[in-house]
């Protein structure tokens, strides 16, 4: 059971709060108070309400195409008769809002699961928003869903952990209906034995993707669906050569023998490599006394969540979903018992690969090439990997110490 426990430095609330309006004001006088994402979002929910195309066109910027269910239009409904302007200036602070929450909420959970009680609450926050900061920016400047729905999953592990599997499900469904990615999930419930969370998700999700039709008529709402997952498999088509992906990283390294690979086969069997290595993993740290129940099922959970930016066709700004593992990398690095040197080394090369890309530090070239290459994909692997391997390596002591 989680306790409710207040906030001892309520002050990085206040400064992230100030940069982001300090954020937003610059936005304005710079011109760039776009939310291009929210363009679709707000533009795409104009069209549904009046009968029109959502999928196939774009809203915006040539590459504004809306890719989510039906329903995801749904929530934006309140802004139909909101000017675009005015539309646009309540989702940034309700956006930035979500990640001031998302940030105490990750923090607290992963500070009341694992126990790490020797560190100061006000050293893992302000190292936490410097990494991610970059992907706070991006998400504020593009308007997208990503901390919300990140929001939205974080609130759903504490009532998963409060034994409220019954609303964690519900909420899990709604972020369901607007990235289909967070299926991944699915398993990790149904290994922990979290049936009524698993049940009430995909009852969620069904009911999501028929509501629709109460304002389409299921015949159009059918058209609509259908349009749905031909735009995601659109999307998705070229998925072995996505920068950011494990699939590119996995044929660069194939690229030096020259076995690159490429299609939908390729593509499956990483996926079922990283399933079966998962579930591997998890029967792993089953074994191991080390770890609570509560703690494996939210280490794999923070872990399954992470995957998906790597696993899938999607922006820069979806890496935001990696949030809990930086934090809990933090609390790692920071805590007893000390991680190796070398383990450091490679965990502080991935925060500069994960969040460093500043264009105005590096310059044009250097950050071009970070983005063109996938550094940013590579960072969130090494960031998964340190943390297996940290976990696995202090499991495997307590066995060999239980064998003496």
């Amino acid at each position: 059971m989680l306790k409710k426990v207040k906030l001892r430095f309520p002050e990085f609330g206040w400064i992230i709060a100030l940069f982001f309006v300090l954020f937003f004001m610059l936005q304005i006088k710079n011109n760039r108070f776009e939310l291009n994402d929210f363009k679709v979002y707000y533009l795409g929910m104009q069209n549904f309400i009046k009968g029109d195309a959502i999928y196939g066109i774009p809203f915006g910027l040539d590459t504004g195409f809306y890719k989510y269910s039906p329903f995801a239009l749904l929530p934006f409904t309140v802004f139909y008769y909101l000017p675009y302007l005015i539309a646009a200036f309540v989702f940034y602070f309700l956006v930035a809002s979500a990640i001031i929450i998302l940030i105490y909420k990750t923090y607290n959970i992963i500070n009341q699961v694992f126990n790490f009680l020797e560190i100061k609450q006000s050293t893992i926050l302000y190292l936490s928003a410097l990494i991610l900061l970059n992907h706070f920016c991006r998400e504020l400047h593009l308007g997208n869903v990503n901390a919300l729905l990140l929001l939205i999953y974080i609130i759903s592990l504490g009532k998963i952990l409060e034994n409220k599997q019954f609303s964690a499900g519900l909420l899990m469904g709604i972020g369901l209906l607007f990235k289909l990615h967070f299926i991944v999930l699915l398993p990790v419930l149904l290994l922990f034995r979290k049936f009524r969370a698993s049940i009430s998700m995909l009852i969620t999700f069904v009911v999501g993707l028929l509501l629709p039709a109460l304002f389409t008529g299921f015949p159009a709402n059918n058209l609509l669906l259908n349009a749905w997952l031909t735009t995601m498999k659109e999307h998705n088509s070229n998925i072995a050569h996505s920068n950011d992906t494990i699939y590119a990283w996995i044929n660069k390294i194939l690229s030096v023998v020259q076995m690159q690979q490429q299609g939908v086969l390729f593509s499956i069997a990483i996926l079922l490599f990283i399933a079966f290595f998962f579930l591997w993993f998890v029967f792993k740290i089953k074994k191991a006394t080390l770890l609570s129940e509560i703690q494996r099922f939210t280490l794999i959970y923070f872990l399954a969540i992470a995957v998906i930016p790597i696993i899938t066709v999607t922006d820069s700004e979806h890496f935001l979903f990696s949030l809990p593992i930086v934090m809990l990398s933090l609390f790692l690095l920071l805590s007893k018992p000390s991680v190796p040197l070398w383990v450091k080394s490679i965990v502080i090369i991935a925060y500069v690969f994960y969040g460093g890309n500043w264009h105005d530090v590096w310059g044009h070239t250097i950050s071009l090439f970070l983005t063109n290459n996938g550094f940013l994909g590579l960072g969130n692997i090494l960031l998964i990997a340190s943390i297996l391997w940290i976990f696995y390596s202090r499991i495997n002591e307590v066995v060999k110490l239980k064998a003496k």
